[in-house]
């Protein structure tokens, strides 16, 4: 299982079901997990395709999304964050 945080506006549009899952076989990086993931959710996918999203791997910003996803690990999606 891995463990998903959607953050902002993709906490919004995020189901609580994709909180924890367990993944496909076809999903074995962080590329792959965000493709699955509009596949499965497409106005989630749509928002995140629109709005560049970080993506923290087990805490850490993952600047390549090449980085293998495995059981257990925990992945945040950040949108931009804007203040003053």
């Amino acid at each position: 299982m891995v463990r998903l945080v959607f953050l902002g506006k993709f906490g919004d549009l995020a189901p609580p079901s994709l909180a924890q899952v367990a993944l496909p076989r076809e999903v074995k990086t962080l590329a792959d997990l965000k493709s699955w993931i509009g596949r499965a959710e497409p106005g989630l996918g749509r928002a995140m395709e629109n709005t560049p999203a970080r993506l923290v791997l087990n805490q850490c910003v993952a600047l390549d999304l090449s980085h293998a996803v495995s059981d257990g690990d925990e992945v945040a999606f950040l949108p931009p964050m804007s203040g003053g």
